[in-house]
């Protein structure tokens, strides 16, 4: 397959994270519908984990993973397929390579801490960054959500590790090379949010993985 050229420079609405990145006016919340129980989300993303390296293409040589937000709190995937296809004119729709779900919008299609493949699925690098220089090789993850104005709730978290931790390994990553947008590019951006709990991911990450042999519950 062939290659894109990789955009050095993505619009700077991209590469901040903002609403308007993804054509989305800011919203005021609404009553919280009761979602899909999260261990069966749970259940729904380590399938997916299990058979996301059997593509049709070869895969990239990851060397970082930097995680983002949409700062939208109604965003989909398909959304920002859209914006980034026409907006930003690239085909292949969505910069980020995965997407996590916050349980908002079709809350029982894409329940609360759902990953969805997004740009993962062609194995090409995504424009994510203004200094993409400083974390080359980068898969971008992007959390759905505002972590400006909201703690980022405990089973995105849960799913953002797990998915994490299945890179690393696969790609042998260090823990070194997991960031933050804000973490590469400093000033020019808040992303992934002020209340991202960047050092708890950390950790998290540091510690050592937790065998659940739990069985699932409502």
């Amino acid at each position: 397959m062939r290659r894109r050229r990789l955009l050095t420079h993505a619009p700077a609405a991209l590469a901040l994270g903002g609403a308007a990145a993804l054509g989305l006016a800011p919203r005021r919340a609404a009553a919280r519908t009761a979602g899909v129980p999260y261990e069966q989300t749970r259940a729904r993303n380590r399938a997916m984990f299990e058979g996301m390296f059997e593509l049709d293409v070869p895969l990239l040589p990851y060397e970082w993973i930097v995680v983002h937000h949409t700062a939208a709190e109604y965003a989909t995937l398909e959304g920002i397929d859209r914006y980034h296809r026409n907006h930003f004119g690239d085909p292949l729709g969505a910069e980020y390579h995965f997407v996590i779900n916050n349980g908002k919008k079709r809350p029982q299609e894409k329940p609360l801490g759902l990953v969805e493949q997004a740009r993962w699925r062609y194995q090409e690098w995504a424009a994510h960054l203004f200094h993409p220089e400083r974390a080359p090789a980068s898969c971008a993850i992007c959390l759905i959500g505002n972590f400006e104005q909201r703690a980022l709730p405990e089973e995105m978290l849960d799913a953002l590790v797990e998915l994490t931790r299945v890179l690393m390994a696969r790609f042998e990553i260090p823990a070194a090379r997991v960031t933050t947008h804000r973490g590469v590019d400093k000033r020019l951006t808040q992303c992934p949010g002020k209340l991202f709990p960047r050092e708890e991911f950390l950790a998290r990450l540091a510690a050592p993985a937790v065998v659940d042999d739990a069985e699932p519950h409502a």
